[in-house]
């Protein structure tokens, strides 16, 4: 018989107990607190995006695979891993509904609190891959215009690109990119206090990428200057110790939950696990859906009061994602010294309330709404009955 594998697990990585039932001997521990000595007859290591993982952790241990169950590799060291033929996985994809489904709601409570349409407003899109291509989709859906940078597509004729100043002087601009500092086109600092001079100054402005693709100070002084409009931010330079400066002065902060919906976690957790079995010879026995609880509005029935499409789908989203709620949950971290804030920044994260997506939620519409139907398929939901 086999013997079982040592696991060290970042404690946040939901289901992971679940998954790794039976493959090995299961220890959790706090992400940002592992450290090579934890390691030393560990064989698998997954992980989420606050454990970096270098030579510094992984040197004389036994490590042979690692699994990040996060979209983004900024953390990861890969030439290293290469060089020592240590297995690598990550969960590239997994989040990207999820994200796409915060910038959405972040739009909707901007013109519901502001009373503007987002039909017929340009939507600069920078970083099209995986979340990107979700929000051009969403967009596109509620009448807006995209505008798409994103060199290395372009190079592969995926996409029709623009400029960065052209997408930087959208009505909104979203940031989608990966973190990189080197290669042909580096992001880190992207957005800086050269390239702001691009902002339209009532642009709204979103990064749920990482938050070091933008220079913090600079866009700091963008927002008390008045050269850039409503301001949402759920990534931040340096996390856990954030600029608090910068948070006071957004519209919006969210402590990097844009990718939480726990949808989007189970399928990071079921691609490393599904990774990991591959790594080990086995077929996966596992799989999120068997786990997965009943969504927290699992229907919602359309009732028409005199309501634009877009103001119905605000109502709605609202109800399903109560974006507000992680903005108030943030802001109360400033009642507390600035040195517990790091602590509780990531407990936030740790202790998410559920989120689920849009496509759980079965919408009960009039009849004889097609058109409406496929308005909010093209956002994102997917199941529908009739009134009657």
């Amino acid at each position: 018989m086999k013997k079982l594998i040592n696991i060290v697990a970042g404690e946040n990585i939901p289901y992971i107990k679940e998954a790794c039932a039976g493959l090995g001997n299961l220890t959790l521990l706090p992400g940002r607190s592992i450290t090579s000595n934890d390691l030393k007859d560990t064989n698998v290591l997954l992980i989420r995006s606050i454990t970096k993982v270098d030579e510094t952790l992984l040197k004389g241990t036994s490590v042979e695979f690692v699994g990040s169950a996060s979209a983004g590799v900024d953390h990861i060291d890969q030439a290293y891993l290469k060089a020592r033929n240590i297995g690598f996985t990550s969960a590239a994809g997994s989040n990207a509904n999820s994200v796409a489904e915060y910038v959405l709601a972040s739009l909707l409570f901007l013109g519901k609190q502001q009373r503007f349409s987002l039909n017929g407003k340009t939507i600069g899109i920078i970083g099209v891959g995986n979340i990107g291509k979700l929000v051009k989709s969403k967009a596109e859906a509620l009448g807006m215009l995209p505008v798409l940078h994103d060199p290395p597509l372009a190079e592969s004729g995926e996409i029709e690109h623009s400029s960065l100043a052209e997408a930087l002087s959208c009505d909104v601009v979203t940031l989608h990119t990966p973190l990189t500092t080197d290669g042909p086109y580096p992001t880190y600092h992207m957005v800086n206090e050269q390239t702001l001079q691009w902002l339209n100054p009532a642009a709204i402005f979103i990064n749920a990428a990482r938050g070091e693709v933008v220079e913090t100070q600079a866009l700091l002084n963008a927002i008390t200057e008045n050269r850039v409009g409503p301001t949402i931010i759920d990534v931040w330079e340096n996390e856990p110790v954030i600029n608090w400066d910068l948070f006071q002065a957004v519209t919006i902060g969210t402590p990097h939950i844009a990718g939480h919906s726990l949808d989007g976690k189970a399928n990071g957790t079921f691609m490393i696990y599904a990774a990991l079995c591959k790594h080990l010879g086995i077929s996966p026995g596992w799989n999120p859906v068997q786990v997965l609880p009943t969504p927290t509005v699992p229907s919602l029935t359309i009732d028409y009061h005199e309501q634009s499409d877009e103001e119905l789908i605000q109502e709605m989203v609202a109800t399903i994602y109560a974006l507000e709620a992680d903005y108030h949950r943030m802001q109360e971290l400033l009642a507390i010294p600035q040195e517990k804030r790091p602590r509780r920044f990531d407990e936030l994260r740790k202790n998410y309330p559920v989120r689920r997506e849009f496509h759980r939620t079965t919408v009960t519409l009039p009849k004889n709404q097609e058109r409406l139907q496929q308005l909010l398929k093209g956002i994102g939901f997917m199941e529908f009955s009739e009134e009657g």
